[in-house]
């Protein structure tokens, strides 16, 4: 019997209210907010979904529409962050590409195919050279109960940011659901047994394993701002805290939703940021762009690329991307199978997160740091793309 191949479990393809208004900034049932789930919804479905041909699907789940976020760790005493653990190989290990086969009540049982994902060292001197000066170190707390929320610095190129941070709660962190095969895949997310709600953006948040206690979780937050080209709100922490736990409220019905609704408190809370990292564009001959930074990649998928309207902005058509540096080494940053398109024997992630705009742009974060003065071309799916 042929396998059903999904990129995750089924019951994280359901994105409750909050976790769209968390993203949106919305939280009233207008027309303007009907019309933006239904286009964040179908982006998220799309998104994750997978069929046996495409294993996985670039803009991933968990609270809306991104994938991974990995662990980050600083150095109070040296005042900065670790760039080993943040963008290195430092507390993970690469993994091949394998599969879990999970059961389910409903389903049944299926497989999830995890990619392959490859970590490399980092050289400090260079980091600091390539994004040192662009870090904030204000720290900013936020307190939800029991459980406390620091962020300790954050860095961004405009359109896409790393923020490093803890949560904290004497006797177990209990508000984020996270593990390794998490890490591997969408990210930590927040617990159904949580009464509150954070995020900073289309995020993938990885927790460090490694330099984790029970007690006190470090995570890095690889974030796709809200706003897209060059963040206009600039970065945020949105927080919603609930009269119950996330679980009441969406199990509620009438009265007592409608209840649970007018004590829901919502907060948005700048993240000091320093000057955002430069990027440098590559471009094609017939008009096609792509923007980096040492964070993030932006390709315009409108032009360039020779994809129909109906291609034209969904990740599922761009199957190869790849960054070909002077020294002859490439960085493979994604590769999939595509039927009629493109085949491979391994797929490859090795990004952060990943997300599709409303411009029909593709950004994603890198899980490196890149040189862009390194970079001698970038190919996207049969498309070369030279420095402008």
């Amino acid at each position: 019997m042929k396998k059903d191949v999904l990129y995750m479990n089924p019951e994280y393809l359901d994105i409750s209210i909050e976790e769209f208004d968390a993203l949106d900034g919305v939280h009233k049932f207008s027309d303007e907010y009907k019309k933006n789930k239904k286009i964040m919804m179908k982006k998220f479905r799309r998104g994750t979904l997978v069929s046996p041909g495409f294993y996985y699907a670039k803009v991933a789940a968990a609270a809306a529409f991104l994938l991974v976020c990995t662990p980050i760790a600083v150095s109070a005493a040296a005042n900065s962050m670790d760039f080993g653990r943040i963008w290195g190989n430092a507390g993970k290990d690469s993994v091949d590409s394998h599969e879990v086969v999970v059961e389910d009540e409903v389903k049944g049982a299926y497989t999830v195919t995890y990619p392959q994902r490859t970590y490399v060292d980092v050289d400090p001197k260079k980091a600091e050279e390539l994004i040192g000066n662009n870090i904030s170190y204000e720290t900013v707390v936020k307190e939800f109960g029991d459980t406390k929320l620091t962020i300790l610095s954050a860095v961004t190129d405009g359109s896409s940011a790393v923020v490093e941070f803890t949560l904290e709660r004497e006797g177990g962190v209990t508000s984020l659901n996270y593990s390794q095969l998490l890490n591997e895949a969408k990210g930590a997310e927040i617990s159904d047994d949580a009464d509150f709600y954070f995020s900073m953006g289309y995020d993938y948040i990885m927790v460090d394993l490694d330099k984790s206690t029970e007690d006190k979780l470090y995570c890095y937050d690889y974030i796709m701002m809200p706003d897209g080209t060059e963040g206009t709100d600039g970065l945020a922490l949105r927080t919603i805290e609930y009269p119950c736990t996330r679980a009441e409220l969406n199990a509620a019905t009438g009265e007592e939703y409608e209840k649970y609704c007018s004590e829901i408190q919502e907060e948005s809370i700048p993240i000091p940021t320093k000057p955002a990292l430069k990027k440098t564009e590559f471009t094609t001959a017939d008009g096609g762009n792509i923007t980096v930074s040492p964070l993030s990649m932006k390709v315009d998928t409108n032009t360039g690329l020779g994809l129909s309207d109906g291609e034209i902005g969904d990740p599922y058509y761009i199957y190869y991307i790849a960054v070909h540096y002077k020294d002859g080494t490439d960085y493979i940053v994604s590769e999939s199978s595509l039927e009629g398109k493109h085949s491979c024997e391994t797929p490859v992630e090795n990004t952060y997160a990943v997300y599709e705009d409303e411009a029909n742009y593709l950004n994603c974060i890198f899980n490196r740091l890149v040189d862009p003065a390194d970079i001698e071309s970038i190919t996207v799916n049969e498309t070369e793309y030279v420095r402008n």
